[in-house]
């Protein structure tokens, strides 16, 4: 025992006087900046997936030839030289020369090198590593074909699309575009490496649907965007009343393929069905399709799909949640009267929680009614909180709360949540358009007129566009800018957009033009007995013309009827000139807005 003892502490001696001990923490030192800088240059230079596993090979490779040459030759003054066996070395003296001393430093050096990168690499990791991985696995999925054969099924390219990017928001890993983003690619001719890099994404979903009776085939191919390389391609044949399973699948396989690891309570919300009834699914599915055109004719047939999904799954907690939605749409809008709308939106919105507490389109119906129609500022904000923590990623939540900040002359707060939605959609049209509104708002009227004019470069008749731009043109006493950009978006909707034609009526007054004011005043109450004109679109008349008596007047009948424009009286330009009044001020008391 003793003599193994002694063989081991000489051999362990050995390998110290040979220098190899110290050779260990210097080489490894080196190896791990080698294998640092090849990960870092790796995905820039667009180096092979195996270069860093070469490269580790060669460095073990160096290691064992590194060992075996330190055992064999020393470094002297007076250059290489094979070390001299153990017995030659006990006739000499033992030195404790310059040399020794400086591969003990350079032994501790090394040692202090590596458990330094080795820090900084799990403290940058720790703070890092999430961002880069969700910027990694950013996807974006392009609209799906659709290849069905019927008319009856003209809406599943477009529905499936959509409810594949809402099951792949729900994996916390993925960056992933919405919809809004996407839809200029239907139908394109761009190739994989200019869409990816136009989304800002590395991956592309893309494929196509196809429905035959009950019979049902998604075909689907993950691309790196980058490369154009296709990654796989899978056809999932089925029948309708499978088509939930088929899009969990979907959401599963890409995830599996971009090594994302889903969580217990993501792989529960993706496999949660929002209905047992796959044909209640299909008429949601049709009513989101319609809802989403956004003009009223569509949106009045979206809410018809919506109430036939319901007919058929009373339990349909999604359904209820995008009529209430659709209520709160035309009402906002002057398409519905708000005594008559906002009380079914809340009643539908308040039925959705009921079932299902969970989702945030129904909080944000909520707290939509409870802003513009109850006036219940602190209930509205808690709303909309709940739906943003319930899902952070909701485009449509971030939006509207900053529109409830707008109201409540809180900017920085709004653009906080526009560029919330916008790292979330950089593409968005209502979120872009929505930004220079909030510039309009806040009197920064250039910023104002460079975003509207960027949203109108990504699609030049996108609704309301042109009329916002229209007043930040009246801002800057542009008139014939004004009034043209005016004239545009009444055009686009072919003469049907009341709020357009009362900001042209607006515009013409302040421009000194009260004749033509009058005119589309005249207009306006003819347009009143056939539909819905809030009432304080007559105000802002009144007051450009100075006429405060018939202009408060009209403020009296908007408070009456819950006129949801009359929830932007801190923010609305049209209200400076009476901001001193004694009647203003009142308003604003009895508004809750006086705050």
């Amino acid at each position: 025992m003793t003599n193994k003892m002694n063989k081991t502490t000489n051999f362990w001696q050995e390998l110290k006087r040979r220098r190899v001990i110290s050779i260990i923490p210097v080489y490894a030192a080196a190896a791990f900046v080698v294998l640092e800088l090849v990960d870092i240059i790796a995905e820039p230079l667009r180096l092979p997936d195996w270069t860093l596993n070469v490269v580790l090979v060669l460095l073990c490779v160096g290691f064992v030839i590194s060992i075996i040459i330190s055992w064999i030759y020393d470094f002297t003054e007076e250059g290489i030289k094979k070390t001299k066996p153990v017995d030659h070395e006990k006739t000499k003296p033992k030195e404790t020369s310059i040399k020794a001393t400086g591969w003990k430093i350079a032994t501790y050096v090394s040692i202090v090198i590596i458990i330094g990168l080795l820090t900084l690499n799990i403290f940058k990791h720790k703070g890092l590593s999430a961002e880069i991985e969700k910027a990694q696995k950013s996807i974006a999925v392009l609209p799906f074909e659709n290849m069905s054969d019927s008319d009856e099924y003209d809406h599943l390219g477009d529905a499936i699309t959509d409810e594949i990017i809402m099951q792949l928001f729900k994996i916390k890993a993925f960056e992933v575009r919405s919809k809004t983003s996407i839809m200029q690619y239907k139908d394109t001719h761009k190739n994989s490496p200019l869409i990816g890099k136009e989304l800002n994404v590395n991956y592309l979903l893309e494929g196509s649907v196809q429905r035959h009776g009950d019979k049902v085939r998604i075909r689907a191919q993950l691309i790196h965007a980058p490369t154009d390389d296709h990654i796989w391609a899978v056809i999932y044949p089925g029948e309708w009343k499978d088509i939930f399973e088929i899009q969990v699948s979907v959401a599963k396989q890409v995830a599996e393929e971009l090594q994302a690891v889903l969580s217990p309570e993501e792989v529960k919300q993706i496999e949660n069905k929002p209905t047992e009834n796959s044909e209640a699914y299909n008429l949601y599915l049709k009513g989101r399709w319609f809802w989403n055109k956004w003009t009223d004719t569509d949106i009045e047939k979206g809410m018809s799909y919506f109430r036939q999904a319901i007919d058929m799954d009373p339990d349909f907690a999604l359904a209820y949640a995008g009529l209430a939605e659709a209520y709160n749409t035309l009402s906002f809008y002057g398409q519905l009267a708000p005594e008559d709308s906002y009380p079914q939106a809340r009643e539908l919105a308040l039925k959705a929680l009921k079932i299902d507490d969970s989702i945030a389109e129904a909080h944000v119906a909520l707290a939509f009614v409870k802003a513009y129609f109850e006036w219940d500022w602190d209930g509205s904000e808690q709303e909309f909180k709940k739906a943003i923590a319930l899902d952070p990623d909701n485009i449509t939540a971030h939006h509207l709360y900053a529109y409830f900040l707008v109201l409540q002359l809180r900017y920085d707060e709004a653009l906080d949540e526009i560029d919330r939605a916008l790292s979330l959609d950089p593409l968005n049209l209502i979120t872009n358009r929505t930004l220079g509104d909030f510039y309009y708002h806040r009197r920064e009227y250039d910023k104002a007129e460079e975003q509207l004019i960027k949203t109108l470069e990504m699609d030049s008749t996108f609704n309301y566009t042109h009329a916002y731009l229209g007043l930040v043109y009246l801002q800057k006493s542009l008139c014939e800018k004004a009034l043209d950009e005016l004239q545009k978006e009444i055009s686009l909707a072919h003469g049907t957009n009341d709020i357009a034609l009362t900001w042209k009526g607006y515009a013409y007054i302040i421009c000194g033009n009260k004749e033509e004011g009058y005119a589309i005043l005249n207009k306006l109450e003819e347009l009143a007995e056939e539909r819905c004109i809030p009432p304080s679109y007559f105000s802002w008349l009144y007051f450009a013309l100075g006429e405060n008596e018939y202009g408060f007047e009209w403020l009296e009948k908007a408070y009456e009827v819950r006129d949801p424009w009359l929830t932007d009286l801190k923010s609305n330009h049209f209200y400076d000139k009476i901001r001193s009044e004694a009647r203003y001020n009142e308003l604003l008391t009895r508004m809750n807005l006086s705050k």
